[in-house]
């Protein structure tokens, strides 16, 4: 049975404006009903921000023999075909067809919203992905490390392209173009697991190894802090931010030091632009750089909550700024 879940009726009609007319003039009732009796046998894909017929077929070779822009012979008409008749409900817990676009990653989704993986281990979800695209979406969850709703908040400019269908995501407007610009910043998440965050392009880049939600009010809330985390931020050509510090939020009533106890951030790629957030008001509250096997190891009270990877010898971080929220900057 065909699964018509990811369909965006917004969206559709934004990449096929010419269905419109024939909605207007009441020949069909809406772009869905277009989809179902003429776009998905006529090879129409774009019906989702977060499905991509390139990355699907090249994620999911073995049914590049079934569709028929491959094979004239075959069953599907496009690799959307297969995926809404067949993908979107087959295989296991284990084995999802899940990567469908760069707009979403099935691993993180799952990651950094640690409240879905129990659903989808109960069955109640076939996976993060349908969680994502039946709820998930409109509850202000993002499906990768790209942290979407602050970047739509900071750069209004965007969001008519959008709304307008122009654009798929903040996500693909940072990568695009957002990234060669000084002035646009973008912020990269992880989960409460391990994880390896980078960023891309000369832009303002924010590295946080933990797990970030947003909240009913669109405001940032952290989820975990780093215990038994041990993550890697890679920094890139800009001016980056590695975040071992957080101000208060919805989850924590003031400001608080990561990767306390057993956990630590590793931060490769840091230069003389850059900066690291810390807790506090200065480095004279317990925060102390050593050299250690050529890096340079951040502790606090003793504690390793940092390093940063090849730097030892070359560095002299000093206190920048403070940020007036219960964390200062060094670099």
């Amino acid at each position: 049975m065909t699964n018509y879940d990811i369909f965006d009726e917004q969206y559709y009609l934004s990449q096929y404006p010419w269905v419109q007319p024939a909605i207007d003039a009441g020949i069909i009732k809406s772009g869905k009903e277009h989809f179902e009796k003429f776009g998905r046998e006529g090879g129409l894909t774009k019906i989702s921000r977060y499905f991509d017929e390139a990355t699907y077929l090249a994620t999911n070779p073995n049914i590049l023999s079934l569709v028929r822009t491959v094979n004239p012979n075959a069953p599907f008409a496009t690799g959307l075909d297969q995926f809404i008749q067949l993908g979107y409900d087959e295989g296991n817990r284990l084995f999802r067809r899940t990567q469908v676009s760069p707009e979403y990653n099935e691993d993180f989704y799952l990651a950094n919203n640690s409240d879905v993986l129990p659903l989808v281990k109960n069955g109640t979800f076939k996976s993060g992905y349908q969680h994502f695209i039946q709820f998930g979406a409109k509850e202000g969850r993002f499906g990768t490390s790209f942290l979407e709703p602050e970047y739509l908040k900071k750069n209004p400019d965007i969001v008519p392209f959008v709304n307008s269908g122009a654009l798929k995501t903040g996500r693909e407007h940072f990568f695009n173009f957002g990234k060669n610009e000084a002035t646009r910043s973008a912020t990269f998440v992880g989960s409460r697991s391990n994880d390896f965050i980078t960023g891309a392009g000369a832009g303002t880049a924010e590295f946080v190894g933990v797990e970030v939600g947003i909240d009913r009010n669109g405001n940032r809330q952290y989820e975990s802090f780093g215990s038994d985390e041990f993550d890697f931020l890679y920094g890139g050509p800009g001016i980056d931010t590695f975040v071992l510090g957080v101000p208060a939020a919805a989850q924590n009533s003031s400001a608080i030091s990561l990767y306390l106890g057993n956990g630590q951030a590793t931060i490769r790629n840091f230069d003389a632009n850059d900066f690291i957030q810390l807790q506090g008001n200065s480095l004279s509250d317990g925060y102390s750089l050593t050299p250690v096997d050529g890096n340079l190891s951040i502790q606090r009270f003793g504690d390793v909550i940092g390093e940063i990877e090849g730097r030892a010898n070359n560095l002299s971080l000093i206190f920048q700024r403070s940020n007036g929220n219960g964390t200062f900057l060094i670099g």
